[in-house]
């Protein structure tokens, strides 16, 4: 993997806040439109991996009243630029970032209501696994979010369905029910979503 490319998996150093800064301004329309897709209710809790600066938790916090949300990104960078992005709700306690690897998640103290998962799955060292871990601290009917724009080369939209596809399986097979994947389109590929309810 390049150099540049590398920071979108784990952004690090002047690149990464680079790299952090292009995928805020390229993921703020398929981050509401993933979050929608799990109607956040007042009084739940919420976990995004991959926060990458935080905009998503922004958004999500304009879903309801009393929302906690944790975060977990394995890029230092990134848990700095969401500390400042975020600072006030820090302060409350109503937000909490883990720096570290999706497949490190440790137990919360919280069960999780509503996860979200947007451009960083495919990064996952063993997905089914992690998605295992995530579904037994979830909540009876609580749902979740994978959502990925395929960015590689020779990638089409016919790509973003046959992911919709990838993705569908791995939550099936981490126990998830009531899966079904969604496509938008988007340039330079369609976006693709995949839901799941535990």
């Amino acid at each position: 993997m390049g150099t540049f490319f590398s920071q979108f998996a784990e952004p690090h150093g002047k690149t990464g806040y680079l790299a952090g800064w292009f995928m805020s301004k390229e993921n703020k329309a398929i981050n509401k439109w993933t979050i929608d897709f799990l109607g956040i209710q007042d009084d739940e809790h919420i976990l995004e991996i991959g926060f990458g600066s935080g905009k998503a938790m922004k958004y999500v916090l304009e879903q309801g009243e009393n929302l906690t949300i944790t975060g977990m990104d394995p890029s230092g960078v990134m848990v700095y630029q969401a500390l400042r992005q975020l600072n006030k709700r820090l302060i409350n306690g109503q937000i909490r970032l883990i720096e570290g690897k999706a497949e490190n998640m440790p137990h919360l103290p919280q069960k999780i209501d509503k996860v979200l998962v947007i451009n960083n799955v495919t990064f996952w060292e063993a997905p089914v696994g992690t998605l295992e871990n995530i579904r037994s601290q979830m909540n009876i009917g609580g749902k979740i979010a994978l959502t990925i724009r395929p960015h590689e080369k020779g990638a089409s939209d016919e790509t973003s369905e046959l992911i919709g596809g990838q993705l569908s399986a791995l939550l099936t097979h981490a126990g998830f029910n009531d899966v079904e994947f969604f496509l938008k389109p988007t340039k330079p590929n369609d976006t693709v979503c995949a839901l799941g309810t535990k």
